[in-house]
């Protein structure tokens, strides 16, 4: 053999060697284990839109190889019945994750590339959900001690980024968005403060500190890395919700103020449409939060002609065809929870697979709660309606599934999370409308004895809640 080409066959075979391992470089990995799975498949989104289904193999793992020329690095969905999260990964990643679907969010773990990343974008997550519950005592306090609060909360995020971006040296990539987060969740809890002041302790509205809302200054509403994000999104519909009120506060007169922190009314989800609209750049940003509250501005609807005005208004938007003609056929479903309709003959499963109506649940009054499997609040107002039920045994309270697609998932829930079956019913025969249902969620309805509604605009969430219970009862 000629020792030239001797030579030259193990450099071919060094440089195939070579090209390949760029290629293993360069391509992007995802894959892991669902313990306990729902179903056969994960779903992965990028901003909102779907990227791939993902099939689970018999033992419940995945593998995914991001397609080179489509790939982009940042933040990513990844969902599997009825939980989902986010997570980060850039090129050339191999990340694999492993969760336990019975405890979702406490079993979520990441290992290999950007492990580190994403196990402490889980860890503020957690701390996050426990400031949510804090909140609602965070709000007693006053505008100056509720400010320094925040700040150490904020404080102590950024230290624990600090320290683990030098210890395992994150991207600057990851650091910018991970900051991102931080603020915005810093952003929030001032946001949501604000509108618990003004809307139920006016004594403190005017010791509000006049840098309270600097931050604003330097807020981007159109920020593309981190819009899929859930405290970004959050903070943009709380700072809706705030703005709306001091536009309302300088065009109303004092003594109707109280009028201005109703943010249920459809003169107030107007107003935020109205901004909203000229705030969001973003197509997909803007389409959903304008589709979202003109969802709500019909769900809040009092008449058929404030209905039909939202939905000419949103004609004006340029909304897809498609999030028009569901809002036109949410409106027609809404007007048949008007108070003074009757819905005793409104169809239900029973968690015993007993095909009902309203009617033949209870005698007594009745106070009913939709919700969603695809929701984090159920579990909260599940705890809040039980405690309800014992506390006024003279009224029914049941919760009603509106996931008639998840039966089975429905009733795997009811188990899982220690719900009641005597109370807990699934709607049925409304596949044609389930995707309207959604619209519905924490729709709550008190009912007379006759199955006519009484009351159809209470919020589970509303610390004046119970005092609708009780005015409802001494009528």
């Amino acid at each position: 053999m000629n020792s030239k080409l001797f030579l030259a066959i193990p450099l071919f075979f060094l440089l195939l060697s070579c090209e390949n391992d760029t290629e293993k470089k360069t391509a992007t990995y995802l894959g892991g284990e669902i313990v306990n799975s729902n179903d056969n498949y994960i779903t992965l989104f990028k901003d909102n839109i779907l990227i791939d289904s993902i099939l689970l193999n018999k033992d419940k793992k995945f593998s995914y190889s991001f397609e080179e020329k489509n790939f982009s690095a940042g933040l990513y969905t990844f969902r599997h019945t009825p939980e989902s999260q986010v997570f980060y990964i850039e090129e050339g990643d191999s990340l694999l994750l492993r969760v336990n679907m019975d405890e979702f969010d406490e079993s979520l773990m990441y290992t290999k590339d950007k492990s580190q990343e994403n196990n402490f974008l889980m860890e503020m997550y957690l701390l996050n959900e426990k400031d949510n519950d804090l909140i609602l005592s965070y709000y007693k306090m006053s505008p100056k001690d509720f400010a320094q609060k925040t700040d150490s909360i904020k404080d102590f995020k950024l230290e624990r980024l600090t320290s683990l971006k030098n210890k395992y040296e994150f991207s600057e990539n990851f650091t910018e968005v991970a900051q991102k987060t931080i603020d915005y969740e810093y952003y929030d809890l001032r946001e949501r403060y604000a509108y618990l002041i003004n809307r139920y302790f006016s004594d403190f509205r005017n010791r509000i500190p006049k840098d309270f809302f600097d931050y604003r200054k330097k807020v981007n509403f159109n920020d593309q890395s981190i819009q899929s994000y859930y405290t970004y999104q959050r903070f943009l519909d709380n700072y809706l919700k705030n703005k709306a009120i001091e536009d309302c506060i300088k065009s109303t007169p004092k003594d109707s103020l109280n009028y201005c922190f109703r943010v249920n009314t459809v003169g107030n989800l107007r107003q935020r449409l109205q901004i909203a609209d000229s705030l969001f750049e973003i197509k997909g940003l803007r389409n959903r939060f304008l589709s979202n509250l003109a969802k709500k501005q019909v769900n809040f609807s009092v008449s058929d002609n404030q209905i039909d005005s939202t939905i000419q208004l949103v004609n004006k938007f340029d909304l897809p065809q498609e999030q028009v003609t569901e809002l036109e056929a949410l409106g027609s479903l809404q007007k048949q929870y008007f108070v003074g309709k009757n819905v005793s003959n409104a169809k239900l499963l029973s968690a015993n697979g007993e095909k009902i109506k309203i009617e033949d649940i209870s005698r007594k009054p009745m106070i009913t709660y939709t919700w969603s499997l695809y929701q984090e609040s159920h579990k909260i107002h599940h705890h809040l309606i039980n405690e309800l039920r014992n506390k006024y045994p003279e009224i029914t309270f049941i919760a009603v599934n509106i996931d008639e697609e998840d039966t089975k998932l429905w009733l795997k829930s009811i188990e899982n999370f220690g719900y009641d079956k005597n109370f807990e019913y699934q709607i049925r025969d409304r596949k044609n409308k389930r995707y309207l249902y959604k619209s519905l969620l924490d729709k709550v309805l008190i009912l007379d004895k006759k199955g006519t509604i009484v009351q159809n605009k209470l919020n589970l969430d509303s610390p004046n809640f119970e005092n609708k219970i009780l005015q409802f009862l001494n009528q």
